[in-house]
């Protein structure tokens, strides 16, 4: 500690700074899993999903049971009795309706109706997952943990169990009707064990009841009970969003050291790799020196720019600035991770998937009013996902910001904020980095410079970076899927937004607003995509030569009009009469006319292809894999224009 005081008194004197880093929220997803853990494991019932206990209180309360009668009966006739049979999938639910009702009966001295109970914990309440822990499994999963669900479980009428969850959110899920065990049987704690791959003191399990808690603690796992958990993230001074903090806070280990220590471990790895980083004086992990854990690093002497219009700078300076910044962006992602000990900082498994779900359950968790644009984009994202994605080191907020310039010269001389920092898609740091030049100046949520004149600045447009970056890293075919990114991010940022407008009704109004705004511009960016995934589209033998090809050309003249100025449609009515069958006499919102331009290329596309095709098999319909709309398959002008 006296070493660390000296260090602090010598940086003082050379007039270093000390960055005190704070905790970042949810959104930035930065916390790194700790090498002791390798796997979380979720009971469902009272975990991932609300508990049937009160909804066992409230059915004894309608339907005039006395009160703990469902309790008596599940903890009474041992191993055999009804309840835990049903859990082992030994019984089916009929049979388990007419012999739990009649003990339940027995012990309540008046017919207790099991039936309805048993359709109340299949519906309602129940088949919605809690969004605090599908936050944590996104979070714990896109920082490389492995998840699963450990569940006493039961078979529904039709054969099915009961599970009303996403199953790509587990590596493994371990059901007791399927297994015929139940918890606490020993035996189904390493059955999942072993599915996952980890030995027990690598696991973290999460559970309601104070016997399966135990039971997994006599295992040699790190068990922690539900109910305590609800209380530790109400009584903690720090926000406990993700499963690792949750796991820090009930172990009564700070989560300030862990981030720390994750962002010691990364910025002396870059010390002396091509990527320019702060010199790192030392971490303290001791909270009694400043109230918090912290990072001394020395002072960096150089300039920061916080408008990207970089006032007062020569256009030939200005482009300099940019390039030397674009240059940087390419030695974080040409690092060779393996070399300096990266490898495993953070698993990129399906790395934009989650990203998509993560940023839908932030909106979801603050939606004040429903924003059309982002609903479809909700739909839009998931559907459209880069299917290949590079895996690099990213910075996760690579922006001007950030960097710190030498004073005289074009050149980069550090990176600064490395807290979103992971193994991901490249791609997310250099689309953010370009976000500016799609917003205008005076826009609150990031200021940009679309409205200013790029050439006359000397600042190099999106296609120029693009042009720089790919040359760079060798990306001979481009990067056809910029569209989806830019809808990604401007998603993103309308999801944080409508989040902050929650906080505060003041707000509300104004952050809806502009929140509404980048949403319709997203959209704008999804129905460009669109456009160039139908353009890329192989086109039937016989469209050229059917009466589709004069409507094929005017859905194309509307698409063109549509991403022109937002009233553009009614000029190309004037244009083109016969656009009047296809759009009524309405000005369509910026947004709506997006979805509909696509939807008229899917029909015209689908219907091309029945031309050439058997038909036959699509009497329901088809579902279009470019807007996600569904089509039926009903006769309409259309139809009898191809055939």
């Amino acid at each position: 500690m006296m070493m660390l005081m000296k260090k602090m008194r010598t940086a003082a004197r050379f007039r270093s700074q000390l960055w005190s880093l704070k905790m970042p929220s949810l959104c930035h997803r930065s916390f790194a899993a700790i090498s002791t853990y390798k796997a979380v494991i979720f009971d469902m019932y009272g975990v991932l999903i609300p508990s049937p206990v009160k909804l066992a209180t409230v059915f004894e309360q309608q339907n005039s049971v006395p009160l703990g009668t469902l309790g008596r009966a599940i903890r009474t006739g041992g191993e055999l009795n009804a309840w835990k049979r049903f859990m082992r999938g030994e019984i089916g639910a009929e049979e388990f309706v007419e012999a739990f009702g009649r003990q339940c009966s027995e012990i309540a001295g008046c017919p207790v109706p099991i039936g309805s109970f048993l359709s109340d914990l299949t519906s309602g309440p129940m088949t919605r997952p809690l969004p605090v822990m599908m936050k944590a499994i996104l979070c714990a999963r896109s920082r490389g943990l492995k998840t699963a669900v450990l569940s006493n479980n039961f078979l529904q009428l039709n054969g099915d169990p009961f599970l009303p969850l996403d199953h790509s959110l587990f590596d493994v899920i371990v059901e007791s009707c399927r297994e015929g065990l139940s918890k606490p049987d020993p035996r189904i704690y390493h059955l999942c064990l072993n599915r996952l791959g980890v030995s027990a003191h690598e696991a973290v399990f999460l559970d309601d009841l104070e016997l399966n808690v135990k039971a997994a603690v006599q295992l040699g796992m790190h068990a922690i009970k539900v109910s305590e958990l609800h209380l530790c993230i109400q009584n903690s001074p720090y926000p406990c969003h993700s499963i690792l903090e949750i796991l820090w806070c009930t172990v009564q280990v700070s989560s300030y050291i862990t981030l720390f220590s994750v962002l010691h471990r990364l910025l002396k790895s870059l010390n002396g790799s091509s990527i320019p980083v702060p010199e790192i004086i030392d971490l303290c992990e001791d909270p009694s020196v400043l109230g918090a854990p912290f990072l001394l690093m020395e002072v960096c002497l150089g300039r920061m720019f916080s408008d990207h219009s970089l006032p007062g700078l020569t256009p030939g300076d200005r482009r300099a600035l940019y390039q030397a910044m674009q240059h940087t962006l390419c030695q974080i992602h040409c690092l060779d991770t393996r070399a300096v000990g990266l490898e495993d900082y953070g698993e990129p498994v399906d790395y934009m998937g989650l990203q998509v779900r993560w940023w839908t359950q932030q909106y979801r968790d603050s939606e004040t009013q429903p924003i059309p644009a982002m609903e479809r984009l909700i739909q839009w994202l998931p559907l459209h996902l880069p299917k290949h994605q590079r895996t690099t080191l990213i910075h996760g907020s690579f922006r001007l910001e950030n960097l710190v310039f030498h004073a005289e010269k074009p050149e980069v001389v550090a990176v600064m904020d490395w807290g979103r920092s992971k193994l991901g898609d490249p791609l997310i740091d250099l689309t953010f980095s370009c976000m500016g030049h799609y917003l205008p100046q005076d826009n609150p949520l990031l200021t940009g410079i679309s409205d200013r004149g790029l050439v006359q600045l000397g600042i190099p447009t999106v296609e120029e970076v693009m042009g720089q970056y790919c040359s760079s890293m060798g990306l001979e075919e481009g990067i056809p899927d910029w569209n989806f990114y830019m809808a990604f991010h401007l998603f993103c940022l309308a999801a944080s937004h409508q989040g902050e407008s929650k906080s505060t009704i003041a707000g509300q109004t104004g952050s809806g607003r502009l929140a509404e705004q980048v949403a319709d511009l997203a959209w704008d960016f999804a129905t460009k995509e669109g456009f160039r995934i139908f353009n890329a589209m192989p086109r039937a033998p016989h469209a050229g030569t059917s009466p589709l090809k004069g409507q094929l050309a005017e859905a194309q003249l509307f698409i063109h009009y549509s991403l022109q100025e937002p009233w553009a449609t009614v000029s190309a009515r004037k244009q083109q009469p016969s656009l009047g069958r296809i759009l009524p006499g309405r000005r369509w919102p910026k947004a709506d006319r997006g979805l509909l331009c696509l939807r008229i290329f899917c029909t015209c596309f689908f219907s091309s292809w029945l031309f050439s095709t058997d038909s036959s098999c699509f009497q329901e319909g088809f579902t279009c894999n470019n807007c996600g709309c569904f089509f039926p398959n009903r006769t309409s002008s259309l139809d009898k224009s191809v055939r």
